[in-house]
Parts: structure tokens; sequence; C-alpha cells
């Protein structure tokens, strides 16, 4: 390791033993005691986001909620490190209460709105004072509350947060950058403690074979490049299966259709394993349509081996219905890549959308199916009128097409007439006029809620997107296919002691991952001198990672040619050597015209307005208090003059 790698840690310490996890009882009653607090001081409804005030007294209690020895670090921290964890599980209280108490619904959607704000601020708070204890404790640590059935599955924050979908918690600039973190891998799980998160200590080594394990392929933007690698592939090797394959001529698997199996076994052996880690968490939008691509692209494969090797006499037709499914699911497929460009926002807002609509058609198609049966009923009714069914196939036929538009009337022309015209007409107007209607309002309303709050949502995407990649850990990062990789040599090396095991999947890790650590290698070595110019200054490792166009000393020159060698000093020289050339001539050209500079006083009274502005809030509200009264004054001498004014004109009519 460089030098660069042994730097101190600027704010706090990484060490994720420094004190003892409370127990869930324990977290238990500090969340309690947060009801509580929140519960007595939060007593009326808000209309709106920006009237719950949360004032520096309220955040002070709710530290004190937590209890601990202030005396004491260890034990002060220890019980602080739960509070946003705590006041999650407080959240999640609220929202089961909104959901079975309507008549409080009001009230509790402003407690669960003031407790996000409470997140929100001590986040921040917690991010200016100590961000690694914010990231390693407060965020990403795991807890367990104990609840009425027994303890909860360990979870961190994050974890909590994105399940519960609390986008002013997500947004705040704290959780942000921890998610940023996360997602280049600056931040890993514990090896010692599955419940921890670390910092990753080859981050900051300006050496490139530090950079170069297959270990560093656990980083979530390393995984999602490999991911949509690995899906334009499948898409081509899926065109090609479709373009060559003949339904009448049972020909036998070549290498590209063997490409494709293994592909499509590869992935749903990671689907498997992510939802045994994950659990119902994992089962969302796009797990659902990504497991209906890979559940009919299975039974195709299925029925295309029983063509080949099936004893039956209809091996011919099986053949022929595994073209049709493959066929069908080319669409699945096609969109499963949006699944991978969610990280572009104007693509991953789109989804979100799309996700919300098709929640909303819910209720459509719940109270369609409902219609649909009832007037399928009478129809069936009326189709038995005269002790036959001879019209039911058409007259199904024709109510599912007047869904879609395409209704005809002539078939009810010679059918139990005028009844069955008169149910149809009603049915056309059902369906047209209000289902559909109610369908393009739930549409319109799930797109208004999502673009209203398209930033929030976009960082909601990518909070569960990051987590896909964190929530079922692997020792050893074998992205789909690669994962029968891993299957096979679990097989091959069983009964073998761990140390083989390791060795034998690191060396076939770097052989599988070799070209893209060649890459990533250069880039974290570049990464990783910047890092070290910024803890000479004192700054945040992750500053100077975009120039300030208008702040001349900002930024940092990657000299060229030294991306190999481990030396962090040319790139902090060359920096330094472009800041003062930077800052001389900016100076020498202000110094041209000696009347150009900004006097001192223009400075004294900027101080002297901000000063003015920055009032504090309760002189602020007694200022809009008074100005309240002296409204109301004016109103009520207003109301007496119109009073007047009316007599005076009552009598001049007299």
């Amino acid at each position: 390791m460089s030098d660069a790698s042994v730097l101190p840690i600027s704010g706090g310490c990484n060490d994720d033993s420094s004190f003892e996890v409370p127990t869930p009882r324990q977290i238990l009653r500090i969340a309690i005691n947060l009801k509580y607090l929140i519960d007595n001081l939060v007593t009326s409804h808000y209309d709106d986001e920006k009237e719950a005030i949360v004032s520096e007294e309220f955040i002070k209690l709710t530290y004190e909620a937590c209890g601990g020895n202030k005396d004491d670090t260890q034990s002060y921290k220890k019980y602080q490190a739960v509070i946003i964890f705590a006041l999650l599980n407080v959240y999640s209280w609220y929202q089961s209460i909104i959901s079975n108490e309507i008549r409080q619904r009001k009230i509790y959607t402003t407690r669960s709105l003031v407790v996000e704000k409470l997140c929100q601020f001590i986040i921040e708070k917690e991010e200016k004072k100590n961000i690694h204890f914010l990231f390693s404790h407060i965020l990403l640590r795991r807890y367990s509350i104990y609840e009425i059935t027994g303890s909860s599955k360990l979870m961190n924050a994050v974890e909590l947060a994105t399940d519960l979908h609390c986008t002013i918690v997500i947004g705040s600039s704290g959780f942000q950058r921890c998610l940023i973190w996360l997602w280049d891998g600056w931040i890993i799980q514990s090896p010692m403690n599955p419940n921890c998160f670390i910092q990753e200590e080859i981050v900051t080594s300006t050496s490139y074979v530090d950079h170069f394990t297959p270990q560093r392929i656990k980083t979530p933007k390393y995984q999602n490049f490999l991911t949509i690698l690995f899906s334009v592939i499948y898409l081509i090797l899926y065109t090609a299966v479709m373009n060559e394959k003949r339904i009448l001529n049972i020909e036998p698997i070549n290498k590209k259709e063997l490409c494709f199996i293994l592909f499509t076994l590869g992935n749903m052996i990671d689907e498997i394993m992510k939802f045994y880690y994950i659990g119902i968490a994992y089962f969302q939008f796009w797990t659902c349509f990504n497991d209906s691509l890979y559940l009919l692209v299975s039974v195709s494969i299925l029925l295309r081996l029983n063509s080949l090797y099936g004893t039956h006499s209809v091996t011919d037709k099986y053949g022929v219905i595994s073209y049709r499914l493959l066929a069908c699911s080319v669409p699945l497929a096609w969109s499963r890549l949006l699944l991978y460009l969610e990280s572009q926002k104007f693509i991953g807002i789109m989804l979100v959308v799309v996700k919300h609509m098709m929640r909303e058609s819910i209720i459509f198609f719940f109270l369609l199916i409902l219609l649909l049966l009832g007037f399928l009923q009478g129809f069936i009714a009326l189709d038995l009128s005269d002790g036959e069914l001879d019209v039911t196939s058409s007259v199904i036929n024709n109510l599912l097409g007047t869904i879609i538009g395409f209704g005809d009337f002539s078939v009810f022309e010679n059918f139990a007439s005028p009844y069955a015209t008169i149910l149809f007409y009603c049915y056309s107007f059902v369906i047209s006029v209000i289902l559909l209607n109610i369908l393009i309002a739930l549409y319109s309303n799930a797109y208004q809620s999502v673009v209203d709050n398209a930033d929030s949502e976009y960082m909601c995407l990518m909070s569960q997107k990051t987590l896909r990649f964190i929530r079922a850990p692997d020792e050893n990062v074998f992205v789909p296919p690669y994962n029968l990789f891993e299957f096979i040599l679990s097989v091959l090396l069983m009964g073998q002691n761990e140390s083989v095991k390791q060795t034998v999947m690191s060396m076939v890790m770097t052989l599988l991952y070799c070209p893209l650590l060649t890459i990533t290698s250069l880039w974290e070595v570049g990464t990783a001198r910047r890092i070290s110019y910024n803890r000479l200054w004192g700054l945040p490792d992750d500053s100077n990672q975009r120039d300030t166009i208008w702040d001349l000393t900002d930024g940092y020159v990657e000299m060229a040619g030294i991306s190999l060698r481990n030396d962090a000093n040319a790139g902090i020289k060359a920096t330094l050597n472009k800041n003062s050339n930077m800052l001389m001539e900016q100076s020498r050209e202000e110094r041209k015209d000696p009347h150009f500079s900004v006097k001192r006083e223009w400075y004294d009274n900027l101080d002297k307005l901000k000063n003015r502005s920055n009032t504090p809030q309760s002189t602020l509200v007694k200022l809009i208090n008074e100005q309240n009264m002296t409204v109301m004054k004016l109103t009520k001498k207003i109301e007496k003059l119109n009073k007047q004014i009316e007599i005076l004109q009552n009598q001049k009519k007299k």
C-alpha cells in the first residue's frame, strides 16, 4: 500500500467495533420515547410540508430521547447511533395507524412528515459533525428492534428508509452522499461482521496492483456495468436464436443456443439467490418483469429439449410451441434493458411513472373484471333462453374487443333482440365512457404525482438500485452468467478447506474480470490521487470530483503518463502550480485598474444586511403576528366605514 492509504481519515473513526450495539429491547424503548415526544409536540395537522418546522429544541429533545451518558463518549454514541433507525420505525408505526384508522389520518400523516423532517435535519447535522460516524454507524450499521412477535430482522437505516419510500429522508444530503460512497465502492461490507460497513482501504492506495483485485467487482457501479454488458449480449443471442430457428425442421442445439440457455440459467439462479437473501422486499415491479421473462424462456427451453430428446409422438408440436413462446417473449427481452439504464435520470423517472401507472391500473382491472363477469353472465343467460349455447364464443370475443375499441353491434342483431342489444349498449357505455375515463384519470394522477416529485422519486429509485447490489452479499461476486462458474467450482471443491476454495475462486475471478479490472484500476488510481490531495487540505474525500468553474483553485490536475506509477506527489505538485498561476494571473489582471477593486465598506454593508436578514425565528414570528394584528385592525375599520357609508346612502334615498 502507498503512503496515501495511511493518511488519517478525516472526521472520525472507521472501526466498526468501537462500541457495542444496543439490544433490540433498548432500541424499542428509544423508539417509544421518540413516539411519545412527537405525539406530545405535534398535536395539529399541517396542510403544507413547509409548515412542518422542526426547531433546535425539538432536535435536542430527540437526541436526549435516546439516553446514554453524555460524559462517556462510548455510552453516548452507542445509543445516538440508532436514532435514525428508531425514528424510521416510528414512521412505520404511524403508517400502519394511517392505514387502519382513517379518522386519524391527517394528524398521523403530519406526524409521519415530522419524523421525516427530523431524520433529514439530524442526518445533515451529523454530516457536518462526523461523516464517517454517520455512514458507518447511523445509516449503515444493521440493528434489530423488539416487536410483539420478537426481534425484527436486522436492517440498517438506508434499507429501512428505502423500503418505506421515505423521499424526504432519502433526499437529504448525507443520505445521498452515503449512497454515492456505496455506489463507488468507497464503503463496503465488513468481512468480519456482515452487519457493519467500513471504509475500503484500497480506495486511497495509489498503487495499480492494489486495485487490480477481483474483490473490487463488489462495487455496485462495476456490477451495474457488467449487468448492462451481459444484457446486451443476452439480447444479441436471443435475436440470433430467433432468426436461425426453424419450426418445421427440428435441429440440434448449436453453440449460440447453448450460450443463450446458459445465460438464462445463470440469471434464474441469480434471481433465486437474491430473493432467498433479501426476502419479500426484493419482490418488486422489475423483478416480477424479469421473472416473467425468465419463466417464459425457461418453459420454451424445456419444450425445446423435450422436442429433441422426448419419445412422444407430439415432439414436433413441442418444438413449434417452444418457438412461439420464445417469439412472444421478445418484447420483454427488449424492455428488460430499461431496467439497467434507469441510472439515467430521464429513463429512471419514466420507469417510476410506468410502475405507478401499473399499480393504479389494478383498480381499473378489478372493476373491469367484475363488470365483465356480470355482463357475461347476462349474455350467457340470454343465449340459454332458447335452450342452446350457440353464440357464446362470439359474445365473449366481442366483449373483450369492446375494451380496446373493437366492439361489433352486428353480433347482437339476431341474438335475443332487443334485450341483447340493449345490454350491449349498456356495457359499451360503462366501458367506453366511465371505466376508460377512470383509467385515464388514474394514469394522469400517477404521472403528475411522480413528475411533481421527480427528483425525490429518482433518488428513491437509485437507492433501490444500489441496494440490489448490496443486500444480497456474496464473498465472491460472480455476475450472471459467471455465477455458473461459481456453482461448478463449489461442486468440484466440495470437501476442500476454506483457504483452498478462496484461492481457486480468486484466481478464476481474476481471469474472468481481467479486461474490466485493467480499466477500473487505472480509474481508481486517479481517484486515489485526488483523495490524497483532498486530505492534504483537510477536505472531504469526495471533494474536487466536479470542477467549480468560478473557483480558480478548484479541481485536481491528473498528470499524463503517471497512471501506473505509485506516485501521488506529481499530481499534487501540478495542481498546486496550476492554482498558484491562476491566482497570480487573476490578481495581476485585477490590479491593472486601481479603481476596480471593491472597497471595504461594501463588505461591511453586506455583513449588516446579512445580520438583519438572519433574524431569529422567534423575532420573525413576532413581526408576522404584529403585521397580522395591524391588518385585522384595518379590516375592522374598513368594515365600520362601509357600514357608515351604507347608512349615509340610505339616508340620502329617504
